[in-house]
């Protein structure tokens, strides 16, 4: 264990003093001690100019889920209808909350900042072999997560299956609800890929909102997303959560998140979420952008070879 740097350890020992076993921790090392290489940061750091090219050409050409269809239902254009009114859009615009969200993260130069700073969840048993839960500092059950200076997803959360009643991402389209194959199997190529674009785009513009100081930073993600989201279900569900943010943990319009029983709470509004997602844009559009040098790492020099993929 002293061959790697005590702060890999700091969870897992605390686990392995309670008698748990870490089936992954050595993989965690590792990968942690290779994430320092200098020849493996420069392949990634290629890997994200390309993935942040292709998330240009979601936001600027793809097709929001919202509008898709050969005809829409009245429900779905009812929707259209009212979020246009809300944020002040309209069919054939794009997501310049997105656009300004990925244009900032574009200047971080750091080629760590879409790795998880806690590679491989560690899956933490009691001695008699029962599960326990994950490492605090994993993703655990969220799509996607914004640590400040690095952005990851979770694949596990992203392809699971979104009410008992689904069946996962890998099966909807060749099995029915209750898991039997079907005669002619379905497939959509492209589900997959919009999944993962409208989690990064969600977690982008975490980087550009007031999180902490700003109740209606989580609505303006969900409202925008909502819009002009690829992914028919998860558009579905970023339009649920705008319109009613007790179905999400970060809900600030409720009372634990303040520190007085007696502070008055806000009342939630779609319109003044969108009214702050406009003067967002606004202040974003205002700036000029200059490329920031990546901070200084502790690097380990050896070589690794072949091509490494960013997607994780």
């Amino acid at each position: 264990m002293d061959k790697y740097h005590p702060e890999v350890y700091k969870n897992a020992l605390a686990a392995l003093d309670k008698g748990y076993s870490i089936p992954n921790l050595i993989a965690r090392a590792d990968l942690l001690k290779l994430q320092q290489d200098p020849d493996y940061q420069k392949q990634i750091r290629m890997g994200d100019i390309e993935f942040e090219i292709d998330m240009m050409d979601d936001m600027l050409y793809g097709q929001p889920a919202i509008e898709s269809g050969d005809v829409m239902n009245q429900n779905q254009l009812d929707r259209l209808n009212e979020l246009d009114s809300i944020l002040g859009t309209q069919p054939g615009d794009v997501d310049e909350l997105g656009i300004a969200a990925l244009r900032d993260w574009s200047m971080n130069t750091d080629p760590l900042k879409y790795t998880d700073p806690t590679p491989y969840d560690l899956w933490v048993y009691d001695q008699e072999g029962k599960f326990v839960g994950t490492s605090p500092e994993g993703l655990d059950r969220y799509y996607g997560g914004h640590m400040g200076d690095t952005i990851d997803i979770s694949m596990r959360e992203i392809m699971k299956p979104r009410s008992p009643f689904s069946p996962s991402m890998l099966q909807a389209y060749n099995t029915d609800r209750f898991g039997r194959e079907r005669p002619n199997p379905r497939y959509d190529p492209y589900e997959l890929g919009n999944r993962i674009s409208d989690v990064y785009r969600h977690e982008l513009k975490h980087g550009i909102l007031d999180n902490y100081g700003e109740p209606y930073s989580h609505p303006a993600v969900y409202g925008t997303n909502a819009r002009f989201g690829l992914s028919p279900p998860m558009s579905k569900e970023s339009s649920q959560m705008f319109r009613d943010p007790s179905l999400y943990e970060q809900n600030p319009f409720k009372q634990e998140y303040y520190e007085s029983p007696h502070s008055r709470v806000p009342e939630y509004s779609q319109d003044a979420a969108g009214d702050y997602t406009r003067e967002v844009i606004a202040e974003q559009n205002k700036r000029k952008f200059r490329r920031e040098p990546p901070p200084e790492r502790r690097t380990h020099h050896f070589s690794t070879g072949g091509i490494v993929s960013n997607v994780v």
